[in-house]
């Protein structure tokens, strides 16, 4: 493949088609993967050079970093969403940009970061993380709903910054979920975590396998999970049991990206079951919902649905 090809994908001016020759090359065989993301690594190097020599400086600002991240974002989350994993290593300078994926609404994400742990993103949500871990600890930064399976470094811990709080492990499996600054939860599936609210450093919990943490009025607050079936988003499905119609609105304002205005009151204690693909999209839902719950929708807009 021609360097001077990937470099105008990784500057954002790649054609459809020459994407799609792109994502065949590199599907072909892991020495296209690595060729890949060796040119990613340089396509980085290049333009921080260029950003030094332009400005005068010997570092680079935040805003620098935040460009630069920005690019590295687009090209992966590009390949991620056909399921290629992500292993990355750049040879350039130690002090580098976090690299940044940004879901859709109502698409998921998988990654496999350098240390082999595997995430699984959730719709609309923002995940940073460094191409290589080095130092003490493997620190990435979360806003939204992930599933982790952290791989074991005892020497290594492993956390996840939110908005609001920080999550240690050393090797686990466990759902985050913080898609606003003071919303906050996390599930322990197996393992064990620690979780420290950052705004009171002295309130921490220490999960036990099977329960779940979050916050309630301020307040880490630890309950038994006793329904699995909200963490099957994982597998592009939209599971739930027994939750309130009012409740599932916001469960599906969150994976769709969109507003859903209620006007029908009698609905929102309402008890609804089911289970739906992701793909299926938000009015096959609603359609479903129907059957059951009496209502009538619409779509206001491309962003806004009206149930009465």
């Amino acid at each position: 493949m021609e360097q001077k090809l990937l470099h105008k994908m990784f500057s954002g001016e790649a054609t459809d088609k020459e994407l799609t020759q792109i994502r065949q090359w590199v599907n072909t065989d892991n020495a296209n993967k690595k060729a890949f993301y060796h040119e990613c690594a340089l396509f980085d190097a290049l333009q921080l050079n260029a950003f030094q020599k332009e400005n005068h400086i010997r570092k680079p600002s935040v805003s620098l970093w935040k460009w630069v991240g920005s690019v590295a974002a687009a090209v992966i989350t590009l390949f991620l969403l056909y399921n290629i994993p992500v292993f990355m290593k750049k040879d350039v300078q130690q002090e580098i940009a976090l690299n940044t994926i940004k879901v859709p609404a109502g698409q998921r994400v998988e990654v496999t970061l350098a240390d082999g742990t595997h995430i699984w993103l959730n719709a609309r949500s923002e995940f940073s993380y460094p191409v290589s871990f080095n130092g003490d600890k493997r620190e990435v930064y979360l806003k939204g709903e992930a599933f982790f399976e952290v791989a074991k470094n005892k020497d290594r811990k492993f956390i996840v910054n939110t908005g609001r709080c920080e999550v240690e492990v050393l090797g686990t499996q466990f759902n985050v979920e913080a898609y606003d600054e003071n919303e906050f939860s996390t599930a322990l599936i197996r393992g064990s975590v620690k979780v420290t609210d950052k705004s009171q450093p002295n309130e921490s919990v220490v999960l036990e396998p099977n329960n779940a943490v979050s916050l309630y009025n301020g307040k880490l607050t630890v309950t038994p999970i006793t329904d699995f079936n909200p963490y099957s988003w994982k597998e592009g499905l939209i599971t739930f049991k027994d939750i309130n119609f009012k409740d599932l609105m916001k469960k599906l304002e969150k994976n769709f990206g969109i507003r859903i205005i209620v006007d029908n009151h009698t609905l929102d204690n309402y008890a609804c079951s089911g289970k739906f693909r992701t793909s299926d999209g938000i009015e096959q839902v609603l359609r479903a919902l129907q059957q059951d719950a009496h209502f009538t929708f619409e779509r206001e807009s491309g962003t806004e649905i009206r149930i009465q």
